[in-house]
């Protein structure tokens, strides 16, 4: 809107200077759009510490003995990385991220948490924060929020009293959980028997909205009776969804924020069946992707919440599994969530040309809003989700109008992941490249190779 220049050095603040230019400044394309940098609140980077084997006796929850759960570390340490995370965010224009615990001995505990955060920060290209994983007659982390996997299916499959005993310890603390529970009456595997369904739509058909509903609803009344401060439903799939946390958010007792995934603006099941089999067994999710009108009311719905300061922001659940885990196995699939961090940009994209939305609504959705969220409850330096002088250096540099193919041979070249596959894969008319990336000062290039510029 104004000439002028940005000036960012690592670890410190940034410096806004309107009407001024420099001889060794970065030339950038006429048709760049310079914006805040990306915050994704919800990703799994899947790498643990090692803990020693006094540190394993003395932080507790234990399962399984010492060697074990070393192995399992290192077995899931070397299919993904810290250092693979952290470019696939670069690449995508995010400049700090939320990691989720669900890893080998996680961060469970304010001991086992504590070590596990000095890990990502130690390693983390960009600022990291780990959410807590709560477990039951694990003690809260005050002025955090725990993360609930009791109610994803296929994860602690916890009843709901235990649940309710578990938020009851995070009394007056924030929570966030998914909401991805099976259906009550009926397992996976017999309404693949009874329904037999297209392999592509079993996941979409089995954890339908009403499965969402019913997981939001019950965890909701745990909350208001455990007496929390703060609700947050990660991966909202649809529009009924997030208008059942809307309406809750009147009457509750506490803050309902409410994240949406990304991916679910993207794609839906008729989307689905247009893919190459092999590639959309793949792309399934829990909650599921959602129906045409369903996802269509979610993406109005967003984008009226947002206007309204609602505090509803964007999460990737970038899940970055091999392609074997999430292989089907006795007509079954594996691991669910798919690689999206990277591909961010292609997905704001598609809102801004296709449902109308401003490139504010995205800040707001994507940089503002989340990075509000996280300060809550991690120490950034310096202030975050804001472009003015004395704030976080933290910026996405991109032009919109560069059409975009993904190739898995240089991502897993540039992102250093050799393990790296995409569900979108053979996806047309995608568009936007990002060109630079500035965390906390520090300047990225994003080309082939990911390279700091100073």
């Amino acid at each position: 809107m104004a000439a002028g220049e940005i000036a960012c050095a690592p670890n410190e603040p940034l410096v806004v200077s309107l009407g001024q230019k420099t001889s060794d400044s970065v030339k950038l394309p006429t048709d760049a759009h310079i914006a805040l940098g990306r915050f994704d609140p919800h990703v799994h980077f899947r790498e643990a510490v090692i803990p020693s084997k006094e540190q394993y006796e003395e932080c507790g929850y234990a399962s399984g003995s010492y060697e074990d759960v070393v192995n399992n570390i290192k077995k899931a340490n070397g299919l993904y990385s810290i250092r693979s995370g952290c470019l696939a965010a670069l690449h995508g224009g995010v400049t700090a991220v939320g990691a989720m615990g669900n890893t080998p001995w996680g961060p469970v505990g304010e001991k086992r948490h504590k070590l596990t955060q000095s890990h990502y920060s130690k390693h983390g290209d960009i600022p990291i924060v780990v959410w807590p994983r709560m477990e039951p007659d694990a003690p809260s982390i005050a002025g955090h929020e725990g993360k609930d996997f009791g109610s994803t299916f296929g994860g602690s499959g916890l009843t709901g009293k235990a649940r309710a005993d578990m938020y009851k310890l995070w009394r007056g603390q924030a929570v966030s959980y998914h909401n991805d529970q099976a259906r009550s009456d009926e397992t996976l595997q017999d309404f693949k028997d009874r329904e037999n369904p297209d392999q592509r739509l079993l996941h979409h058909q089995y954890f339908n909205g009403d499965t969402v509903l019913a997981c939001q609803k019950e965890t909701m009344e745990i909350a208001k009776e455990a007496g929390l401060s703060s609700l947050l439903a990660r991966h909202i799939s649809t529009g009924p969804a997030l208008q059942q946390i809307a309406d809750a958010a009147k009457e509750m007792p506490y803050k309902l924020p409410a994240e949406i995934g990304l991916d679910y603006v993207y794609w839906n099941q008729e989307r689905l069946l247009t893919q190459k089999k092999e590639i959309a067994l793949i792309n399934y999710r829990r909650p599921a992707h959602p129906t045409k009108a369903d996802q269509q009311s979610l993406i109005e719905l967003t984008r009226d919440l947002v206007r309204s300061d609602y505090a509803v922001f964007f999460g990737t659940d970038h899940a970055p599994h091999p392609i074997e885990a999430k292989a089907f196995k006795d007509g079954l699939p594996g691991s669910p969530g798919t690689r999206n961090i990277e591909h961010s940009l292609q997905f704001y994209l598609e809102l801004v040309e296709n449902y109308g939305y401003s490139w504010f609504d995205i800040d707001k959705l994507a940089s503002i809003n989340p990075a509000k969220h996280m300060a809550q409850f991690f120490e950034f330096s310096l202030e975050v989700g804001t472009m003015q002088s004395g704030a976080m250096a933290n910026l996405t540099i991109f032009n919109p109008n560069v059409e975009y193919t993904v190739k898995e041979g240089s991502l897993k070249t540039s992102l250093e992941d050799p393990y790296y596959h995409s569900a979108l894969i053979g996806e047309s008319g995608l568009r936007g490249k990002t060109l630079f990336t500035v965390s906390n000062g520090t300047v990225w290039e994003i080309g082939e190779k990911i390279s700091k510029l100073n």
